[in-house]
């Protein structure tokens, strides 16, 4: 067989959510959080394969290029950036804590409901904007103004990530002159990670909501957080993580201040591109992986598709089958997942929407 159902275990990370996988599979949740469930070879946790001969994806085919995942979110991930493979091949030498292995982690998540999220820095004259309004309030601001004027998304950056815990306290009192959003938002991260610095940082950060679909590119560099929402997650295969705030996990910040782009982040939504009717794809600068959107139906059968090396592919509504060129097929419910490889081309049929790494 060249086309493998996979299997795997949710993760139960305390941030996951209760309902948003159950309920996207159209089962009862099981009363614990379920945050992620990987679809792939990473050795951290390989993918069982669900066929007559068993065992993981990882033994079966050899280390992938690329991992995908359902991620489900209910509160919010660490503010973190993920290395370029130059720094992770260093730093993984050297034993760096934070580097569980020598790759890069570009990544791309598409929301499968409205997702919200912090990605990249908003732009400077916003930044300015909400910074002097934040000093004209209460004078302990008037520092990080004075680094932002000197020291630009860098000087601010370390600055929050550097202040009292007077400052985190003060901001979440003067919240209501940044505006209706951006005070809501610091509430909700104080609710969940009260006297944390991050609530400074995320003041820098641009504020996403994702509608079903839409994208974010996360390449190396770019600070980010996920807050809320079901989405499927496509990255290359890496566990590269260093943390900043929002988690009580342990952070670098010397680390992960070397690592971060201090650019204003303009546009963080990924334009997508219709290849035909029921394809679509999220172009993304990357070698490690490509990705897209499946949309067939009994009008828009995607057959007779080029398999560029492997895939794997996600159903998040509907029924999905994938069949190829060796006449073996598999039908995906929601929550479901195959992987293919060794065939020349390969058909996507039934009526559903699915995501389709490649690599």
């Amino acid at each position: 067989m060249t086309i493998f159902r996979l299997t795997n275990e949710p993760k139960a990370y305390a941030w996951g959510s209760l309902e948003l996988i159950p309920a996207l599979k159209r089962i009862d949740s099981n009363g614990q959080p379920q945050a992620e469930i990987w679809f792939g070879s990473h050795r951290l946790d390989p993918s069982e394969v669900d066929d007559h001969i068993g065992g993981n994806l990882l033994e079966r085919i050899g280390e992938l290029p690329y991992l995908v995942k359902l991620l489900a979110a209910a509160k919010p991930l660490s503010i973190q950036a993920h290395p370029s493979k130059q720094r992770a091949m260093e730093q993984f030498a050297a034993g760096t804590p934070g580097y569980q292995d020598g790759n890069h982690k570009p990544e791309l998540i598409v929301a499968v409901s409205e997702f919200k999220a912090l990605c990249g820095f908003r732009p400077l004259l916003e930044v300015a904007k909400d910074i002097s309004s934040l000093a004209d309030d209460n004078e302990i601001f008037s520092g990080w103004l004075q680094a932002f004027n000197n020291g630009g998304l860098k000087g601010a950056t370390q600055w929050a990530f550097d202040a009292s815990q007077t400052a985190v306290n003060q901001l979440a009192s003067s919240k209501d002159v940044l505006g209706q959003d951006r005070a809501q938002l610091i509430a909700e991260l104080d609710l969940v990670f009260p006297n944390d610095n991050g609530l400074l940082v995320s003041v820098l950060m641009n504020q996403v909501t994702l509608q079903p679909g839409q994208a974010l590119f996360l390449p190396a560099g770019n600070i980010h957080s996920y807050l809320s929402g079901l989405g499927v997650e496509v990255m290359a295969a890496s566990d590269n993580v260093l943390r900043g705030g929002l988690t009580k996990k342990p952070v670098d910040l010397d680390e992960l201040m070397q690592l971060v782009t201090f650019e204003p982040l303009l546009d963080p939504l990924v334009q997508t591109k219709m290849l035909s009717q029921g394809l679509q794809e999220y172009p993304v600068p990357v070698e490690d992986f490509s990705f897209y959107r499946v949309t067939p139906s009994s009008d828009c059968m995607l057959v007779d598709l080029a398999l560029k090396g492997t895939a794997i592919l996600v159903c998040v509504a509907g029924e999905i089958t994938l069949s190829n060129s060796l006449d073996e097929l598999i039908q995906l419910a929601p929550g479901e997942a195959a992987f293919m490889r060794a065939a020349n081309f390969f058909s996507i049929t039934g009526s559903g929407t699915g995501y389709l790494a490649m690599g």
